[in-house]
């Protein structure tokens, strides 16, 4: 409780510190819906598949093979940590509410922020849970004694490309890091709020390598992933773009004509 109200007294701080914002994003029916739309069929199309490709996450191979790894992969690739697992999910956590930053604003702009965020975690996880599904590559601790049996158990051995946690990071880093400089352009807080976001964000990505659940390029994938979507959701909303973004629904399903 203690350390709730001293959030809250920072925030009330903050925002006597920084100047007023003015409503940088707004909300539209009809592109909310096809964004929100389009990734809930993303995650409900992964669902599908997994049951169309009846994969049995529970059979593994004998034995792994560390050549059959690329060698950037298998020059990072570690056995599993299962206290660096554990501050990785503190990390990943972290990372997610970064944009809690942007609680600073005026409170008209709260549900515009919230449901930008969440469409983005929606993009972020549909796209990187769909990666998971097609490539299901191994995770690096297979290939080394004494790998967590609970996880080969729950069928998480396979689903390490690209890296979820890196994903959620990365999105939340980018979306808190991007909205709050356009809230706040002139703010001499905005450095520092992005150096810390991507801190946290690439922190989070290293634990996952160093507890051995991923590789290299698995961390690469989910940045990227994270980045676009903490990117795309908030400047399809912002005014300036407006009349520069035309979202339709056609034969071949979503169109986007961006006007440069």
């Amino acid at each position: 409780m203690n350390t709730l109200k001293r959030t809250v007294f920072i925030l009330t701080l903050l925002t006597t510190l920084l100047p007023l914002t003015s409503q940088t994003f707004e909300l539209s029916p009809k592109k909310d819906g096809i964004i929100l739309g389009t990734s809930i069929s993303l995650c409900a199309t992964n669902l599908f598949l997994d049951k169309v490709l009846d994969i049995d996450d529970e059979k593994i191979k004998e034995s792994f093979d560390k050549d059959d790894i690329n060698f950037i992969d298998k020059k990072f690739m570690q056995k599993y940590s299962k206290s660096l697992d554990f501050t990785g999910d503190l990390f990943v956590a972290a990372s997610v509410l970064t944009p809690s930053v942007l609680l600073t604003t005026e409170k008209d702009q709260w549900f515009t922020i919230a449901t930008m965020y969440a469409e983005t975690i929606l993009v972020a996880h549909g796209i990187k849970e769909f990666g998971k599904l097609i490539v299901q590559r191994p995770r690096p601790y297979m290939y080394f004694e004494d790998y967590p049996t609970e996880d080969v158990k729950d069928g998480d051995w396979n689903k390490s490309f690209p890296s979820g946690h890196t994903t959620f990071a990365f999105a939340g880093a980018t979306f808190a890091s991007y909205t709050f400089s356009n809230y706040y352009p002139e703010s001499k807080l905005k450095l520092p709020i992005i150096v810390a976001s991507y801190s946290l964000a690439t922190t989070t990505a290293i634990l996952r390598m160093a507890s051995g659940n991923h590789y290299l390029t698995d961390v690469l994938a989910g940045a990227a992933i994270g980045t676009f979507s903490g990117f795309i959701v908030p400047w399809l909303h912002k005014k300036n773009n407006s009349d520069k973004i035309q979202i339709a629904l056609g034969p071949a399903g979503v169109n986007f004509n961006i006007k440069l």
